[in-house]
């Protein structure tokens, strides 16, 4: 299936500050890190154009059924008014793309929601549902867009895939964040998670010149992300 330290000292906290940098903020995965919760986007080594500058939410994994995500950044020109038309008060906010699979397929992720009826906690206070009754309601309650979002479709790897992906640095991982999930100009989220990986990746791989502000103390000048947090 496929959705397709002195000197001493100085140098400790170089290795440090590289470990974090190429580390869980932005960086290649263990096949155990591969969890739900954890957001992967497409490097431009990823060959399967379905998946091109995509960034996707992993909800499910399972060591013999595979993998499940959802795109968060493939809004459609689709209101979720047309899509439920006998809904009073559906607004004209987007559905989202979510995957190549089961396109007629809907599930939505919603922030903290007031009812958890159906809904499965994903990482944070981030849950997903594809129970109708709680897509319904949450439609009718006009749910603004950065709490719900609809996606039609859903991305798919079998067993091991997407770790062999991975191995030949086709995914970037980070950290999924309500605040990641719900961007709020989610057109340009890939653009700028690449931006940034490559900033502390290619910190990661020269060498630090510290900032010596006295003799007592190293200071290292870092572009920390707000993606990062």
């Amino acid at each position: 299936m496929r959705g397709h330290g002195v000197c001493a000292g100085i140098a400790g906290l170089s290795a440090l500050v590289l470990s974090i940098v190429s580390g869980p903020a932005f960086g290649q995965a263990a096949d155990s890190d591969l969890a739900p919760g954890k957001v992967i986007f497409a490097t431009e080594k990823l060959g399967d154009p379905n998946f091109a500058k995509t960034v996707i939410l992993l909800v499910e994994r399972d060591d013999e059924q595979g993998t499940l995500g959802l795109i968060v950044n493939h809004r459609s020109d689709i209101p979720l008014a047309r899509v439920f038309p006998q809904a009073k008060h559906a607004t004209k906010d987007p559905v989202y793309l979510g995957g190549p699979v089961e396109p007629t397929t809907a599930q939505a992720l919603l922030l903290a929601p007031d009812d958890k009826t159906g809904a499965v906690r994903v990482a944070g206070d981030i849950y997903a549902s594809g129970a109708k009754a709680l897509i319904d309601k949450s439609i009718e309650s006009q749910a603004d867009s950065t709490r719900f979002r609809l996606y039609l479709g859903y991305a798919g790897w079998a067993p091991g895939q997407l770790e062999a992906e991975f191995r030949v640095g086709a995914w970037m991982m980070i950290r999924g964040t309500a605040k990641l999930v719900f961007d709020p100009e989610p057109d340009t989220l890939w653009t700028r998670l690449n931006r940034e990986s490559k900033m502390n990746l290619a910190l990661a791989g020269k060498a630090i010149r510290p900032q010596v502000s006295d003799g007592s103390r190293v200071e290292f000048a870092l572009p920390w992300s707000h993606a990062t947090n």
